[in-house]
């Protein structure tokens, strides 16, 4: 597979999430209540554990946490008021900073688990030493010295491992609870995704800004290919640290544009 050697990037590298000092005592603030009803929508709507089939008549959204950390991950409790639903947890992300919550799991136990950096799930006590939390567990990295290249090598990273003889390192690449959401509103899991998944060639990548905090990196910017010309596709990578290495934990496309900028390949 051919790839361009070139890194292209433009635009300002937002650094914008705090990152705490420490992961020795992870800390979890309660959400105010615009966070909890935007918490609220996404469990409402997400595909996660049939989430988005449920009568919203059967259970209640309750006591919404975020990470002290940052604000990109929170939690909530899914409390039945209905014998025929179990109560739960859910585990949500905030991509790119914005007000939309994105579902990352649902469970009653262990939830959380290889798909939060394992301080998040210590601040919001998910799964115990299950989930690897204790005193020997490897912390994310508290920075990156250059969120921009390390987000371009991720995804150059997943761009390879979409070709068929990589099968086996895009399942492990993936993240338990990811999930892609494609430009025709279409969803798909990990492992609808693995079963019917695009091989990308001479696919290219423009960074436009890269967020990294409380091991959570999420890398916005512009796909496009040199095999369809002068169409361009924006999209939005989330990556986590999981287990001391990194996974793709989702994936977003948005329509194509033939109007934007050409790409700068040098």
């Amino acid at each position: 597979m051919r790839r361009l050697p070139a890194l292209a990037v433009s635009g300002a590298v937002a650094l914008g999430i705090a990152a705490t000092p420490a992961l020795t005592a992870p800390k979890a603030n309660k959400a105010s209540a615009a966070q909890l009803a935007a918490m609220a929508k996404a469990v409402q709507s997400s595909p996660v554990a049939g989430m988005n089939e449920v009568p919203t008549s059967n259970y209640a959204v309750r006591n919404g946490m975020v990470y002290a950390g940052s604000s990109y991950w929170g939690k909530v409790s899914i409390a039945s008021k209905s014998d025929t639903f179990q109560g739960a947890t859910a585990v949500l992300v905030r991509p790119a900073g914005g007000s939309a919550w994105t579902v990352v799991d649902v469970g009653t136990s262990d939830t959380g688990c290889w798909v939060a950096p394992v301080g998040v799930a210590a601040a919001f006590k998910l799964g115990g030493a299950t989930c690897g939390i204790g005193d020997g567990y490897m912390a994310a990295p508290q920075s990156l010295k250059n969120p921009t290249l390390t987000g371009y090598q991720l995804t150059m990273r997943f761009f390879n491992y979409l070709n068929p003889q990589n099968q086996s390192k895009l399942e492990a690449f993936l993240a338990d609870g990811f999930l892609i959401q494609r430009a025709n509103n279409t969803a798909a899991n990990k492992a609808a995704y693995l079963a019917n998944h695009p091989t990308y060639n001479d696919a290219v990548l423009r960074v436009d800004n890269a967020n990294y905090g409380d091991g959570l990196l999420t890398v916005g910017g512009v796909n496009w290919q040199t095999t369809v010309p002068n169409t361009y596709v924006p999209v939005l990578y989330t990556y986590a640290w999981v287990d001391g290495a990194w996974q793709l934990l989702s994936f977003a496309r948005f329509a194509p544009s033939a109007t934007l900028p050409p790409p700068a390949t040098s």
